[in-house]
């Protein structure tokens, strides 16, 4: 494995935070538990629905910028969701002294790579949760939007031992950028090339012992002006080759760029293309849903919320059925 910056870091970089203190009570619901909770020197929201036990799945959702965690609670509509099926939902909170917008540092190493900073945190927070409701570990999910979707592949790859699958959405692919110029760059016109990422995602599991699949869902709209739609077909083309690799250890097109189906659909405001990118065994690793005429925005999010697109294909259901079909395996 080629010795890059991002190696150099794990090599010497920090291990994971774990001072985390349970916070206070929050409130309650009909439905179930919504709490507020404190983990080196973060809060995340957590919501347990009465439908929810021991064994259950886990979902993590990460905001966007200019977010919260409750406001993206309700902009996503997760939590009626997680009522339904019976999971539980954490909603990690960035902060302003750490990034004046809110946004997730994506892309900086220091916050992305094993055993440091912001994916450090999000990985304890994960983790305590599970510990604390004895959840499955191996059905632990994580999702995001623009710069906490940003995060995902991230998370998959450095932490491939604790998620079993991804949702991105209106994001980039793993390790887009290296600095806030870069980052920039790439919402604009594409990050680098997204195969060559592919493999470095896996070069990362590798380093780490840990190449399970890395199934991938997609969400991007066609009218992004935020982060421009190249980068929805370049996380798609990343997770592609990713799964290839971590299919059977060769890059052999065991899981390639040709769609093995692609179906057109209509939601109440939307055209749009889901396309899927199956093994050779027919498991569904990497499914794209490209939204016509969305723009930045949760596809099928809660009317009137600052990042939302009501009557687009609900992105949490959709997000929710890719990722129950998968758990890890390793």
């Amino acid at each position: 494995m080629k010795l890059d910056r991002r190696t150099l870091l794990r090599s010497v970089g920090g291990t994971v935070a774990t001072a985390g203190i349970l916070g206070s009570a929050g409130t309650a619901t009909a439905e179930g538990s919504y709490t507020n909770h404190y983990y080196s020197g973060f809060d995340y929201w957590k919501y347990v629905p009465d439908s929810a036990g021991a064994g259950s799945p886990l979902v993590v959702m990460l905001h966007g910028c200019t977010q919260d965690a409750d406001q993206f609670r309700v902009e996503t509509g997760m939590n009626e969701v997680a009522d339904e099926e019976g999971f539980v939902v954490i909603y990690p909170d960035q902060y302003n002294a750490r990034n004046s917008e809110q946004c997730w540092n994506w892309f900086y190493d220091a916050n992305t790579v094993r055993g440091n900073g912001e994916a450090a945190v999000i990985a304890g927070m994960t983790q305590e949760t599970i510990d604390a409701h004895t959840l499955d570990s191996e059905r632990v999910y994580v999702a995001g939007l623009s710069a906490g979707g940003a995060m995902v592949p991230n998370l998959l790859a450095e932490y491939a031992d604790i998620y079993s699958a991804g949702g991105i959405h209106s994001a980039l692919e793993y390790d887009a950028a290296d600095s806030a110029t870069e980052a920039t760059i790439a919402m604009e016109e594409g990050g680098p090339n997204p195969e060559e990422k592919g493999v470095d995602a896996y070069d990362a599991m590798e380093y780490y012992g840990i190449t399970s699949l890395r199934p991938t869902i997609v969400f991007h709209g066609t009218a992004d002006e935020t982060v421009a739609p190249i980068n929805g077909d370049q996380a798609t083309v990343q997770a592609i080759q990713t799964n290839d690799l971590a299919s059977d250890g060769a890059d052999d097109d065991n899981v390639d760029t040709t769609a093995d189906s692609v179906t057109n659909g209509q939601s109440d405001s939307f055209s749009y293309t889901v396309s899927d990118y199956r093994d050779d065994s027919g498991n569904n690793l990497v499914e794209y849903w490209e939204v016509d005429g969305m723009g930045h925005a949760w596809s099928g999010g809660t009317a009137g919320g600052e990042y939302t697109a009501p009557g687009g294909p609900e992105a949490n259901r959709r997000m929710w059925d890719f990722f129950i079909q998968h758990a890890r395996s390793e």
